[in-house]
């Protein structure tokens, strides 16, 4: 059914006219029918009142008439009488009169009603009253009006029927419409709702389609084609923009990612040699440092520590992107990892003179060691450079039931809520700055949260009980593997 629309309509608002045309068909079929069998009704109610009540009356008004006429008749032929022979004449004439309105009704269905001979019977008697030549005799005509009479009384007795038969047709013509129009209710209102629900789909599920493409996209998955199966051609071209922007967005997405690796690379060179030069400086290869030169040093190395993990992040971010990381298991002990971790940072935890507090009793985990321990590295950083000065920052590890929950948990200001939804997004920064030698680069926490799910677990920020600046807590499935 989609093709043979998007052969024929071009836009939404042409299907909307179709769908509305197609399902109010059958209700103005039933509605077309209605009205015939209304006017079938109205005639024949008209029929019934005008033609039933003139028959009646004309029928029974003759009959009254043939009465007068006889007593004219028979009084004119005992006393010959000039006034009453002209009353029977007028009474013959309101009888032919009578006659003649009963035979304008022309009712078809009333064919023995004899109208012609009657009339030529009466005009007989009114021939035999008036004495013209050729009539016969008053006296030998007298006992027609016995059969005037009887036939008059046929045509009342006709009239009537013809009434009960108006009634009987006017009762099946109205059965027969409310059984059509029960039909039309039992018959249509299905059918309706099935043509409603078919275009509702062929509508909505095009409009589906496009929202789940735009939340594809959104969502970061540039892979899977975007298809709109639409009814109309237009929503078939915004499915093809859509799918165009896809593949845009992905070429973008390459190169931006080649762009991060090979600056990285770029980066890293350099970055070595100044390491080299201020571990000689450490060392004392070049001379012993004063103490200002050694507190210098220091400062030089954890700066390039801190570039190196940024450059580190960089190249990761770009790989997990691309989906090329894969994990390399092994079994090790997970508070092991953590206390290299915080050992790796131990001289920003001295500059800072930070508290730190650790539950981490010994966890074996079966995981990859490298992406564990760049999770964790993120997590502690993050909290090193948030925290104050003699602040706190707390370590812990948990078990419930078949998860492993670590928290890491500083004294900082916090995140607040309308940020704990972006600041797991690439490159996004946060409102509260802190001062630092290097500037982070926003995709820490974008990565560690990319290495827990690939483990099968999460990330998040709670509220700690005591905790008084952010809280991260990572879960991760038992046994922790890919």
């Amino acid at each position: 059914m989609a093709r043979w629309f998007s052969a024929r309509i071009r836009s939404v608002a042409g299907l909307l006219l179709a769908s509305f045309g197609v399902v109010a068909l059958p209700l103005i079929v039933a509605v077309g029918f209605g009205v015939v069998y209304v006017d079938r009704l109205a005639e024949q109610s008209q029929r019934l009142v005008l033609q039933g009540v003139e028959v009646t009356r004309s029928s029974r008004r003759l009959v009254t008439i043939v009465t007068d006429m006889e007593r004219s008749a028979r009084q004119f032929a005992l006393l010959n009488d000039a006034q009453l022979a002209q009353q029977f004449a007028n009474h013959h004439h309101r009888f032919q009169a009578t006659l003649d309105e009963l035979e304008a009704l022309r009712l078809d269905t009333l064919a023995n009603w004899k109208l012609e001979e009657l009339g030529i019977q009466g005009q007989g008697l009114a021939d035999a009253v008036a004495g013209a030549p050729g009539a016969a005799p008053l006296q030998a005509v007298l006992p027609r009006f016995d059969a005037i009479r009887e036939q008059a009384r046929a045509i009342t007795d006709e009239g009537n029927a013809f009434v009960d038969q108006e009634i009987t047709r006017l009762s099946a013509t109205s059965r027969e419409a409310r059984s059509f129009l029960l039909l039309c209710v039992f018959a249509l209102i299905p059918a309706v709702i099935v043509l409603v629900f078919i275009f509702t789909v062929l509508i909505s599920r095009p409009i589906g389609q496009i929202r789940a493409a735009i939340r594809q996209l959104g969502e970061g998955d540039l892979e899977r084609a975007v298809t709109v199966s639409a009814p109309t051609t237009d929503l078939e071209a915004v499915g093809q923009q859509l799918d165009w922007m896809r593949t845009r967005l992905a070429q973008l997405e390459s190169e931006k990612n080649q762009f991060l690796r090979q600056m990285s690379h770029e980066l890293k060179t350099p970055l070595a040699s100044i390491r080299e030069g201020v571990e000689l400086l450490r060392d004392d290869a070049l001379g012993t440092l004063a103490p200002k030169q050694r507190e210098v040093t220091d400062i030089l190395h954890q700066d390039s520590l801190e570039l190196l993990a940024l450059i580190e992040n960089l190249l990761n971010f770009a790989a997990w992107q691309q989906h090329r990381s894969q994990l390399e298991l092994s079994e090790f002990d997970l508070s092991e990892l953590l206390r290299g971790v915080l050992k790796r940072h131990s001289l920003s935890i001295e500059r800072k003179q930070l508290q730190v507090e650790s539950a981490i009793a010994p966890t074996p985990v079966v995981a990859d060691w490298d992406q564990l321990r760049m999770l964790f590295d993120n997590l502690i950083s993050n909290a090193i450079k948030f925290s104050p000065t003699r602040g706190g920052l707390g370590i812990s590890i948990e078990v419930e039931r078949d998860t492993l929950v670590v928290d890491v948990c500083d004294d900082g200001p916090g995140i607040e809520n309308a940020e704990r939804e972006h600041v797991f997004n690439p490159f996004y920064q946060s409102r509260v700055q802190v001062q630092s030698h290097v500037k982070g680069t926003g995709i820490g926490l974008s990565v560690a949260r990319e290495v827990a799910r690939a483990h099968g677990g999460n990330i998040e920020i709670i509220d700690h009980p005591t905790a008084k600046g952010a809280c991260m807590r990572v879960r991760l499935p038992l046994p922790v593997n890919a």
